[in-house]
């Protein structure tokens, strides 16, 4: 039987929707490419070189968020710093700035290892945004660890702490993803950076008694 025509109409218009969103950018990749390539000026073709790369960053990061393997496992180590490579060539480096990752061990269900990415992504991004104003310098860390019930993921930057007491459109959507998650998220900020930690359940005893989908 055909995949495709197996799999639920939601994942069908998923992938549907993930690419039209990579054509997109690979006609915006062309177009870069058309319209400014045959200038002269080194300055000009520097800058289409690095915003071209930088589109290729960006659809790097969105096929890893949008990673449609049929395994139901991830792993989590191997998926989330491939992830973080992505996501410093298309928002860090270029403003100057690093990321650490490190991870423990073992795999979570496909749905939860996206949910997680999307907060990584976005923890990231906030970063790199606001928290190195003034700054040419400045390092990110991403940790995921076992605990003795789930995970604990930890995102922190030596930036100079949360404006708004961390109230924007980009943590609420941080926290709509740890509750969709049933996890507990705690936000700790002063002069000397942000780290937020997301402590991550196991699955119920139905979910173990399915398969035990958290394995270490």
């Amino acid at each position: 039987m055909n995949s495709a025509i197996a799999q639920p109409d939601g994942r069908l218009a998923s992938r549907e929707a993930n690419h039209r969103f990579l054509n997109t950018l690979t006609a915006l990749h062309g177009l870069l490419r058309t319209d400014f390539g045959a200038f002269a000026d080194p300055a000009v073709r520097q800058a289409v070189t690095v915003f071209s790369s930088r589109i290729q960053a960006f659809a790097s990061v969105h096929r890893t968020l949008s990673d449609e393997s049929d395994e139901d496992l991830v792993d989590v180590p191997t998926h989330l710093a491939r992830l973080c490579a992505e996501l410093c060539a298309a928002h860090l480096a270029p403003r100057g700035l690093h990321c650490d990752f490190a991870a423990d061990p073992g795999t979570l269900p496909r749905d939860v290892c996206q949910k997680l990415g999307l907060i990584i992504v976005e923890l990231i991004t906030n970063a790199a945004k606001h928290a190195f104003v003034g700054r040419e310098e400045g390092l990110i860390r991403v940790g995921l660890r076992r605990a003795t019930r789930g995970w604990i993921c930890v995102v922190a930057d030596d930036g100079s702490g949360l404006r708004a007491g961390g109230k924007g459109d980009g943590m609420a959507l941080v926290r709509g993803l740890a509750h969709a998650l049933g996890g507990e998220l705690r936000v700790l900020s002063d002069s000397r950076g942000v780290a937020v930690t997301l402590s991550l359940p196991d699955p119920s005893p139905v979910g173990q008694a399915a398969g035990a989908p958290w394995q270490a």
